[in-house]
């Protein structure tokens, strides 16, 4: 056990250096939640003057969680948790393994909240019934057989006064997660065009650190939906994981439903549309008189505007000659397509809206649409399971530290002539009256429990 008498011990045990060191990052979380974090030196001189944009990155200010004075009080806390509990934590075990046997006489009929009670019956008998009464309320009954009288006592939850350590522990398995997230995990960040696929991602603020990933990453496509008054409503992007170039996994993604794949996540972050670039979507119906079945073949282009595209397979070519500028800044779009069956035809097509070519048996649906990019935030943080665990284990030691109490009853039995006198007394660490209201339960059952033959006294 370590000993609160040393000072240096006493003082990193302190409830005040806790409420400090709490007051400070609770002060200095306002400051990193206030100023923009992680942004370059120019940012700030334009912002707040270059004097001040000076003391803030000597301060840390600039980037305030990172900061070795935040770390510092973070270390400081833990190290201020772990002392504390050391120092107490014995102290707490000791009290629940105490057999509370050695309650006197005297001090039990002292005691404020009690309740007298007489029976004719003998010792043993009145023994047996008591402790079949509180078993039935899951009561752990120890007992004592003194020089004139028998004591028995009861508890419930003694653990209960654990909670508060439950709390401390959960804090540094936090931290601890925070830690192990900061040195091997990342934030990262990059830009997908539709269409295209990555094997490296950029960490964020410093596109020259490559991080490659142990897959391929492709983005098969791009929406994106607009409010009435042209504000993005939702944008989503369609993710393909390649593994030795097989798909694995494909999933759509939206801003609050990322994507999970080896212990990296992808986020929807943002979006750009790609200059004088668009996607077309061509689909070709063959329909058969032989047999009455119908055909489709499709294919997905990337093309810029006056740049004639071909689809080989199928013989078809087309072009966007011109582009127009609707409400959200791309169509409508005059196209021109030729499949060698007809003369070409020169069309109009709106953003996203399905045109059709007829050409007797076989029928031609093309969509066009603004070509995307889309930005993704790529997250790996091994620790953050640790940090789940910590905040579930906090709760618990919260519901633990305010809601349970460790209740204890003390029963003494002494024989007067041919009458027993049986006194009913007890405790709780917390919610008092509560408890009351339970000792009160149990005289009453004592009281209905015929064979004890009880009277109040």
């Amino acid at each position: 056990m370590i000993s609160k008498e040393n000072p240096i011990v006493e003082f990193f045990s302190s409830v005040r250096l806790a409420i400090l060191i709490i007051s400070l990052l609770v002060v200095t979380s306002i400051i990193g939640t206030i100023l923009p974090q992680e942004q370059p030196l120019g940012f700030y001189i334009e912002k707040y003057g270059q004097t001040n944009a000076i003391i803030m990155e000597i301060l840390g200010f600039s980037n305030t969680y990172a900061s070795m004075w935040f770390k510092t009080l973070l270390f400081v806390l833990c190290l201020n948790l772990v002392v504390c509990s050391l120092v107490r934590v014995p102290q707490v075990l000791k009290f629940i393994k105490n057999d509370n046997l050695s309650a006197d006489i005297t001090k039990i009929k002292r005691s404020k909240d009690k309740f007298l009670f007489a029976s004719n019956e003998d010792k043993q008998t009145a023994e047996n019934e008591i402790r079949s009464v509180l078993k039935k309320n899951n009561w752990k009954i120890r007992s004592k057989q003194n020089a004139d009288f028998l004591l028995l006592f009861a508890e419930k939850s003694a653990w209960s006064r654990l909670g508060a350590y439950f709390v401390h522990v959960s804090i540094l398995i936090i931290f601890l997660g925070a830690l192990i997230g900061s040195i091997f995990g990342f934030k990262a960040f990059v830009m997908l065009p539709e269409g295209e696929s990555t094997a490296d991602v950029y960490l964020q603020n410093d596109e020259q650190s490559k991080i490659p990933l142990p897959f391929k990453l492709r983005c098969d496509s791009f929406d994106i939906e607009y409010y009435e008054n042209s504000m993005p409503k939702e944008y989503r992007s369609e993710l393909v994981v390649l593994e030795e170039n097989k798909e694995v996994v494909k999933r759509q993604i939206t801003v609050n439903d990322p994507l999970s794949y080896a212990g990296l996540t992808f986020y929807q972050s943002s979006y750009e549309p790609m200059s004088d670039q668009y996607t077309v979507e061509l689909t070709k119906k063959t329909s058969s008189k032989e047999d009455n079945k119908t055909r489709m073949a499709r294919q997905k282009l990337y093309v810029e505007p006056r740049e004639k595209m071909e689809w080989k397979d199928k013989k078809v070519s087309f072009e966007v000659v011109e582009t127009g500028v609707d409400g959200h800044g791309h169509g409508p779009y005059t196209l021109w397509f030729d499949d060698e069956l007809g003369e070409p035809v020169r069309l109009i097509a709106e953003d996203k809206k399905h045109v059709t070519i007829n050409r007797g048996d076989i029928s031609y649906t093309l969509m066009i649409k603004q070509r995307y990019a889309t930005g993704l935030q790529v997250v790996k943080d091994p620790g953050v399971w640790l940090v789940y665990i910590g905040f579930g284990l906090m709760l618990f030691g919260l519901y633990v530290a305010f809601f349970m109490s460790h209740r204890r009853l003390w029963i003494s039995v002494q024989e007067t002539g041919s009458t027993l006198t049986i006194i009913l007394s007890g405790s709780s660490n917390k919610n008092q009256a509560g408890f009351l209201k339970t000792l009160e339960d149990i005289a009453a059952d004592l009281l209905n429990e015929k064979s004890l033959g009880l009277r109040r006294i």
